[in-house]
């Protein structure tokens, strides 16, 4: 009944693609998300019954499904106390397929936006690799159909951090002592992370992203040392992270890139990438521990779509800087290209004043129980900080 349920919404949203109408109830005022699968698990958890298909033919299936409506989100409200409307839009193209044939890619973007539109959305949030594979929005720019977009990646940005300070303070990290990995360095959330920490007093910071990428985070070090960070060093290793105490990992690879052998003990992974950049065998590890970052709680909100994470008011913060911005009814493009610092400091305060918070630590196995915390506690005790 429900995989019925499913395809019946799904060829819904169809029609709304091929007819020119829109949606018979559209909102005053609406803000859209658009996600895609990580992975195969994330499809046959929409639709369970496509598990029996070979995978080429559920990659061709993929290929000619269209974007859909996933769900609606609920308990957003305006500054008089008035109900916004939210919806949660899919493209069915995993990680993987979206990276490798970026023009189909863009197509089947546009035509969710148009779906967006046409059910009255004003503001969209890029979730997932999208933002990646536009050039953070840029190269859809010109056929948003009058909507605002926004990348998510200054509220991330501000959660990866405040996830940082707060095991920092948890484990008694010293920011002037320890080392802090960025993987992903030259990319938008990782730079965006990098200032933070740097504006912060973190003055030993390693920059790891591919060598095509070095004339952009030479530039980047340049600036985290005038900003007070003494020890930069840079690297295309990601062997290179073995010795760091905190690795904030903030790719937009499709597959895992961070491993267990990786590590040192008492390492900790501040994980913001989706797909995720840690391997599986780092949360067998008992002497390290990663956590997702880009998680958080948002009281009263609900997003009604299973996104796995351990509660149902959290949510992922890409999405949460676009229900900040749609509480005002934000109708301008906010984050596109890249965050900067301003954007930094005014998303943090209005997500602050919504009562918007980093949510209890956790992964994709489980949420972390205070047990495991208070024995990595004793693990980085034990080891100390490497000078």
């Amino acid at each position: 009944m429900k995989t019925l349920s499913v395809f019946f919404h799904a060829f819904s949203d169809l029609a709304m693609h091929v007819l020119p109408m829109r949606s018979l109830t559209r909102p005053r005022y609406a803000f859209g998300f658009l996600v895609h699968p990580r992975d195969d698990y994330d499809v046959f958890r929409k639709f369970p019954i496509l598990r029996i298909l070979p995978q080429t033919w559920l990659e061709r299936f993929l290929n000619g499904f269209w974007p859909i409506t996933v769900s609606r989100i609920t308990g957003l409200r305006d500054k008089e106390g008035h109900p916004i409307g939210g919806f949660v839009f899919s493209i069915p193209l995993t990680s993987r397929m979206l990276l490798e044939n970026r023009d189909r890619s863009k197509r089947k973007i546009l035509s969710a936006l148009r779906l967006a539109h046409k059910r009255g959305v004003h503001l969209v949030g890029l979730g997932g690799l999208i933002s990646s594979v536009t050039g953070g929005g840029l190269t859809i720019l010109p056929e948003v159909n009058d909507m605002a977009i926004t990348t998510g990646h200054a509220y991330t940005a501000v959660n990866v951090t405040n996830n940082v300070f707060a095991l920092a303070e948890y484990f008694r990290i010293d920011p002037k002592k320890a080392r802090i990995a960025i993987v992903g360095a030259a990319g938008s959330i990782g730079s965006s992370s990098a200032h933070i920490l740097a504006r912060a007093g973190y003055a030993r910071l390693l920059l790891v992203d591919l060598a095509r990428k070095r004339s952009q985070f030479e530039s980047l070090a340049e600036t985290l040392r005038d900003a007070g960070a003494t020890d930069v060093v840079l690297s295309h290793q990601i062997g290179d992270i073995k010795d760091c105490d905190i690795v904030i990992a903030a790719t937009n690879a499709p597959e895992a890139l961070i491993e267990a052998r990786d590590l040192k003990p008492g390492a900790i992974v501040v994980d913001d990438a989706q797909p995720s950049d840690v391997a599986a065998d780092v949360l067998e590890r008992d002497d390290v521990l990663a956590i997702e970052a880009g998680v958080v709680r948002t009281p009263g909100i609900s997003m009604n779509f299973n996104m796995g994470l351990k509660h149902r008011e959290d949510l992922f913060c890409c999405l949460a800087e676009v229900l900040i911005l749609a509480s005002e009814e934000q109708r301008e493009h906010y984050v596109v290209h890249r965050a900067t610092l301003a954007h930094v400091d005014e998303i943090k305060a209005r997500g602050e004043a919504l009562g918007f918070v980093i949510a209890p630590f956790q992964n994709r196995k489980e949420l972390i129980p205070q047990a495991r915390l208070e024995t990595l506690r004793h693990v980085i005790a034990h080891n100390g900080i490497q000078l």
